[in-house]
């Protein structure tokens, strides 16, 4: 029987994953800098002693690297040049890395499985639910859940916070970093606050996930749609694709005139403008 001991593991992990969501938001506020400079390595330390996480040389590189950072302006100026300002290398919305393509199947698959769990898109919220704040936020809701109901206050979610870190999180996380390290040397610099912290996440991400038993005959199914769709990411979106996907479009009495946009110029096109992800329910353990 699980104990309070766990619980508290629990929710340790849970102020972890929610610590580090929200170090990935645009900062858009003074606050945001302060917090990510003098509250979250305290933060990190205390919470990866407790979880017994090997931070050893990830966490110094982190206060190093925030350290080098003298304002807020300076801190919204690097977040901006590496993730939002075209053309962007690195990519937050996670999707791409498993689909090879905006929006794809892992996106959908996401929401659909946030839904199940009763987790909704804020309205203010105008990005995709692949968002790398989005995704360890939810993984931190599931922890906290999770451990509430180790004392009989709430049920648990149709999955585990360790299945979805090993379903999508462990999946994307190693061509984020490469494209971080990459991007980081293009710019000549010698390290950024950001690769810090995904280099983190991914210690705490090898320790934590863990793949959930799937019966033979899924597996397989599973297996052969990952290849499917590392096929179509290596072929990409020909002529024949977007022509089918229009006719598609125009069998149903819809517009085709958003497929002459780009992808990664449709959220502008539309009028849309990269804000924060949703408010956590719980509080962060700084800002």
């Amino acid at each position: 029987m699980m104990d309070a001991r766990n619980s508290e593991s629990l929710t340790e992990r849970g102020e972890l994953y929610l610590c580090l969501a929200r170090a990935f938001m645009t900062p858009l506020d003074a606050a945001s800098y302060a917090g990510l400079r003098d509250a979250l390595p305290q933060d990190l330390d205390e919470l990866g002693a407790s979880l017994g996480y090997d931070w050893a040389e990830a966490l110094p590189a982190y206060r190093a690297a925030i350290g080098q950072i003298d304002s807020h302006a300076s801190l919204l100026g690097l977040y901006s040049s590496v993730f939002l300002a075209p053309p962007r290398t690195v990519q937050l919305n996670t999707g791409t890395y498993l689909d090879g393509a905006l929006n794809g199947g892992a996106v959908l698959a996401m929401e659909t499985l946030y839904r199940s769990c009763g987790v909704e898109r804020g309205a203010h919220f105008r990005d995709f639910p692949d968002h790398i704040s989005v995704q360890l936020e939810f993984v931190a809701w599931l922890y906290l859940r999770q451990a509430e109901s180790t004392v009989g206050q709430e049920s648990r979610p149709a999955i585990r916070p360790e299945h979805f870190l090993h379903d999508y999180v462990a999946r994307w996380l190693p061509p984020f970093v490469a494209d971080l390290e990459e991007e980081i040397a293009r710019r000549g610099e010698s390290t950024n606050p950001w690769l810090a912290l995904a280099r983190l996440l991914a210690v705490a991400v090898a320790h934590d996930a863990q793949a959930p038993e799937i019966a033979p005959a899924e597996l397989r199914a599973q297996r052969a749609i990952d290849q499917a769709r590392q096929k179509r990411a290596e072929r990409g979106v020909t002529d024949a694709d977007m022509a089918f996907i229009a006719a598609r479009l125009r069998e149903k009495g819809l517009s085709t005139d958003h497929l002459a946009i780009p992808p990664e110029q449709r959220d502008e096109a539309a009028g849309y403008t990269r804000k924060q992800p949703p408010t956590a329910r719980r509080g962060s353990r700084y800002g």
